[in-house]
């Protein structure tokens, strides 16, 4: 038998208030599963029974949570990590009955403080010792809340398990109704899976169960769609490699599984070269994301950042060797992204090599970029140095979009000039172009 949990005196002491309320407490899921692994302990889940109104009363700093189960949960802090409660199941007389509802075996497992056992019903440890990831009763866990199909996924690649025939066979049933299901989740559990190592390992098991196609059906589009000599695998697969190029960071994964995801509509045969083409991509993905961004409930600025990234991925080494193509770069993208946008670019690169390192020349170029960057942080980015006032006033124009172009104008010259980039050198340019703008108009 593994050592019982080691609970920080925090927890201890939440237990014990529990139990002066006269409540019967045992530790489950995740805390419960990690202990007998020999895994620090991470997140608390409590399991009372009694009311969980007579649970908020001994303990009133906790915030009642009305989800699909409701929970009563302190947040992480002085030495306590974030702990929910929940009380039985409505048909639940014992901690038993109440644990053979759980989602999994692996998270089916409990420990009675007070007693110092253990709690395992459904043969969480036995499916644990086996590698296995087991559902004590798949169908009707599943059709009560679909979305334990991606946990199930995070299960396995978290603790290294199989999924055992049977409940695979029902996540096959229920995946479908995944789509069905509030966008909110499906992220949450989207972005755990894609933060984990190798995330295309991830991919294909959500694929395997058949998980993949409501939550990332515009992944699936790629499947079987050949490349050209730069590419030896089809879309789908260069897409899962480029996203097993890329850092931990869900967003920038997330845009890397979807920087090629307009390709199949793009696709032309070239005559000249006998192979195919897939001219301005990077524009159509629009649509594509912005679909994803909807159903996955992204915030505007995520959803924005993510289209941005599928939209600039391609820059071309040998289109970035002078200043000004580098400041028209830096302008047309922005700063804000380019890191996370070199190193998309740079894992697409080194995922069609076969030693899996980018190329000399995109390592050249990407030390010019960051050096343009640097430079243009340090003269205050591409902020102009006058405003829609200034403009308003210079040119005596009334307030309307005519100020917007002026200043798009002026930041078109900027790139070119930056040493431009004064209060008297942009005010005497705007005359001077007026003048010009004026002349034309008189001939």
């Amino acid at each position: 038998m593994p050592k019982p949990p080691d609970l920080p005196a925090s927890i201890r002491d939440l237990i014990e208030r529990l139990r002066r309320a006269h409540l019967e407490v045992v530790l489950v899921g995740g805390a419960v599963r990690d202990a007998w692994l020999g895994r620090p302990l991470r997140d608390v889940d409590l399991v009372v029974r009694g009311s969980l109104a007579a649970a908020a009363g001994a303990l009133p700093e906790a915030v009642r949570i009305d989800a699909h189960t409701p929970v009563l949960a302190l947040p992480a802090g002085a030495g306590r990590p974030r702990v929910e409660i929940a009380a039985l199941h409505a048909d639940a007389q014992t901690f038993e009955e109440d644990l053979a509802q759980r989602d999994f075996t692996c998270n089916a497992i409990a420990f009675d403080p007070a007693r110092g056992v253990w709690l395992d019903p459904t043969g969480g440890r036995r499916d644990l010792e086996a590698g296995r990831l087991a559902s004590p009763a798949p169908d009707a866990s599943l059709r009560a809340d679909p979305v334990r199909v991606l946990r199930g996924v995070r299960l396995c690649r978290e603790l290294e398990l199989e999924v055992e025939p049977r409940t695979e066979r029902a996540f096959w049933r229920f995946a479908p109704l995944l789509s069905t299901q509030p966008g909110e989740r499906l992220r949450e559990e989207l972005f755990r899976l894609l933060g984990q190592p190798e995330p295309s390992r991830s991919v294909a098991l959500l694929r395997r169960v058949g998980a993949l196609a409501p939550v990332l059906p515009e992944l699936l589009r790629g499947v079987g769609i050949a490349q050209n000599r730069h590419h030896s695998d089809d879309v789908y697969t260069h897409s899962l490699a480029v996203c097993d190029g890329v850092r931990g960071e869900p967003l920038l994964r997330l845009a890397a599984l979807l920087h090629d995801v307009a390709k199949p509509d793009t696709k032309r045969f070239e005559p000249q070269t006998g192979e195919p083409s897939f001219h301005r991509h990077d524009v159509a993905a629009a649509v594509w994301i912005q679909r994803v961004a909807r159903r996955l409930r992204l915030s505007r600025r995520a959803a924005q950042r993510l289209e941005r990234l599928v939209r600039h991925h391609l820059l071309f080494p040998e289109r970035l060797e002078t200043p000004a193509a580098l400041r028209r770069m830096l302008r047309r993208v922005g700063t804000d992204i380019l890191d996370d946008l070199l190193e998309l670019r740079r894992a697409d690169l080194a995922s069609r090599q076969p030693t899996g390192e980018p190329p000399v020349a995109w390592l050249a170029a990407e030390e010019r970029i960051r050096t343009a960057a640097a430079g243009a942080r340090s003269r205050g980015g591409d902020r102009l140095a006058i405003g829609g006032a200034d403009v308003l006033r210079a040119l005596g124009l009334e307030e309307g979009p005519d100020v917007g172009r002026w200043l798009a104008r002026l930041r078109r010259h900027v790139v070119e000039h930056p040493e431009d980039n004064r209060r008297e050198r942009l005010l005497a340019w705007l005359d001077s172009a007026r003048d010009r703008e004026h002349g034309q108009g008189g001939g």
